[in-house]
């Protein structure tokens, strides 16, 4: 057992500086709303809370803590944080899950919970990803109710709460399409569909919830304001009324997720459900002082809202630049981005991996030819979309630092993650066997590596080498240590998607070392989405096509796209650019001329702001 901290003598891991305020909510056992703004550490603040209370024994073991976040990456961040902090044995007791994963985890273990009638016809089931599927189910079982009602009716009525009801006409068809959804073979779920069962199994088993209750004795929610209906009542089923404390956190100015479902009133209800005080932060740690000064400028008379932050001390105060670049053309702008940023890494010296290039959305259309120029001119970019999950799920970074550990003896990182990762897995192991497990690794790793490195790899024996990979740390047991994987399926998928990025990189570079550096984006500029993009921070921040039709929902939602254009000038630490095309591409590759008419706003007050400038760029 590690030696307990006493509370008095505690500070926050690795030095960190954390305001007054989050300290004490840090240390305290209270329900809180913490409402911050971009760049004020909530993330942090979770981190260190966790490592306070584990670290002290304020959260008595055996209990547990459970931080629930929008987004896998998000999850996956705030678990290392802790476990970096705390080290393999405390981090344990800290459970990092998305909402997805939390309900996924309860289907798994308590199905044979469930009433008869939504009982999954298999021990696996296939997660459904697309609406169109359900609306079909409900198009064969009913023609007449689909052609007269709206798709988005449909897919509200389908994923309401459990049990249904047999009072309405449309209930009764709801009730058959989930009969024969839970009834195909396997199972076809959506995640809608896994939380409403989730959270059924909870409501009809009250040893269950009281399980879950005595298990998690605090509760963290992260990314609050893009929280759903559906997740808030699964989130309220668990746990309200119970003795766990919670502590949320969120930034109503970064509330993007409107349209995927995200709860507007979810902070008022929140405090209204729980009691819980509202505490804001005021501290920008992330953001250079100009720009914080920009961000405060938009908070008032962009979203509204008085709500300003302070920049850090540890900036000059002059520090941060904010443009707009205005160009002629998509292709000027390419030619020039390409310059400008060949500039910033070769003679400023700034890694790519430190510059993001975002869009709001239509990646291909606004940044593929980009991404195709600057990769053929010597800068690496890559749809970063598409790697994330990859890079933020356990089992396929174990693959991935294994294959690193057998093919560079030098790479340390790789030979500490590794084990790290085996060490969890191996949850029976006292200290004292851990050398053991240790010297097995090793051995593996020889063993591996005399098989194959110094041999040129074929698709055939990469599959083989990640097959004995995988073996070698069990199926199970990753599938029992992960808490992203439900089932084998699951864990196929992943190793899958690492396989088949691996072969198609190893056909081009005939090299594992390098075929790894570009799995894991190694001297590469991201390129994603604004929504992709949240909780990320950067040096440099380029954002593509600030242009009335990039905003073409804009006149529709005004508000979700404000604080979208908020967000995305919010990942930037140190500078941020923003570009204008006056033509630009639609997806058919027709020159279309751009107008900032309907986002006039935008513009206007990036040049109220007094910080902002407008460049005219030509070749």
């Amino acid at each position: 057992m590690l030696k307990r901290i006493k509370p008095e003598l505690w500070m926050p891991a690795d030095d960190m500086q954390l305001e007054t305020t989050a300290l004490h909510i840090a240390k305290s056992s209270e329900d809180n709303l913490v409402v911050a703004g971009p760049g004020a550490g909530k993330t942090e603040l979770l981190a260190q809370k966790a490592c306070y209370l584990l670290q002290t024994n304020s959260c008595t073991f055996p209990y547990k803590i459970l931080a629930i976040s929008f987004k896998r990456d998000a999850a996956y961040n705030l678990k290392e944080r802790v476990r970096q902090r705390c080290g393999d044995e405390l981090s344990k007791r800290f459970d990092s899950l998305t909402f997805d994963s939390f309900a996924k985890q309860i289907l798994v273990r308590f199905k044979q919970a469930l009433p008869n009638e939504y009982r999954i016809s298999q021990e696996e089931y296939k997660v459904v990803y697309s609406d169109q599927t359900i609306l079909d189910y409900y198009r064969s079982e009913d023609f007449d109710y689909f052609n007269t009602t709206h798709r988005d009716t449909i897919l509200a009525l389908h994923s309401a709460q459990l049990p249904h009801t047999s009072n309405a006409y449309e209930e009764n068809i709801r009730k058959k399409v989930w009969s024969k959804m839970l009834k195909s073979t396997p199972s076809e779920l959506s995640f809608k569909m896994i939380m409403r069962l989730a959270e059924l199994i909870i409501n009809v088993n009250p040893k269950i919830k009281q399980y879950l209750q005595q298990t998690y004795k605090y509760v963290f929610l992260d990314e609050f304001q893009d929280t759903t209906d559906i997740q808030y009542d699964l989130f309220k089923s668990c746990f309200l009324d119970s003795d766990s404390f919670f502590t949320a956190v969120g930034d109503d100015k970064q509330r993007i997720m409107i349209w995927a479902g995200a709860r507007k009133t979810v902070f008022d209800d929140f405090i209204t459900d729980t009691e819980a005080t509202r505490v804001p932060l005021t501290m920008n740690f992330r953001c250079a002082p100009q720009l914080v000064k920009l961000l405060n400028h938009l908070t008032q008379h962009l979203l509204g809202k008085t709500d300003l932050a302070t920049p850090s001390p540890k900036w000059q105060p002059d520090e941060g630049e904010c443009s707009v670049w205005v160009f002629e053309n998509p292709n000027d702008e390419m030619q020039i981005l390409f310059q400008e940023v060949s500039n910033w890494i070769k003679t400023d010296g700034l890694d790519p991996r430190n510059i993001c290039i975002l869009v709001k959305q239509q990646l291909s259309t606004y940044a593929g030819k980009l991404i195709d120029y600057f990769n053929q001119n010597g800068i690496k970019a890559r749809d970063e979309n598409h790697f994330q999950d990859i890079l933020t799920q356990e089992a396929c970074l174990y693959i991935i630092n294994t294959l690193y550990r057998i093919f560079d003896e030098k790479n340390n990182e790789a030979k500490k993650n590794v084990f790290n990762f085996l060490s969890n897995v191996h949850t029976e192991l006292e200290d004292d066997q851990l050398l053991k497990l240790e010297g097995t690794i090793n051995r593996f790793i020889k063993e591996t590596r005399k098989e194959y490195a110094g041999s040129t790899l074929t698709e055939e024996s990469i599959i083989e080498l990640i097959t004995k990979i995988v073996a070698f740390a069990g199926k199970d047991r990753i599938i029992a240590f992960s808490q992203s994987l439900s089932n084998s399926s699951d864990l196929d998928s992943s190793i899958e998607k690492v396989q088949s990025e691996l072969i198609q990189n190893y056909s081009t570079t005939n090299d594992i070392i390098s075929s790894l550096d570009m799995l894991v984006g190694k001297d590469t500029i991201p390129v994603m989405t604004i929504h992709k993009s949240k909780g990320l921070e950067y040096h440099t921040v380029i954002f593509i096509g600030l242009e009335d039709g990039a905003f073409w929902s804009f006149q529709r939602q005004p508000d979700e796209d404000k604080c979208t254009f908020f967000v995305a000038l919010s990942r930037a630490k140190e500078r941020v650019i923003f570009t204008f095309s006056k033509q630009r591409e639609d997806r058919f590759g027709r020159l279309q001329t751009q107008s900032f008419t309907n986002i006039e706003i935008l513009f206007q007050e990036l040049e109220n702001s007094g910080i902002v400038s407008m460049i005219e760029k030509k070749l």
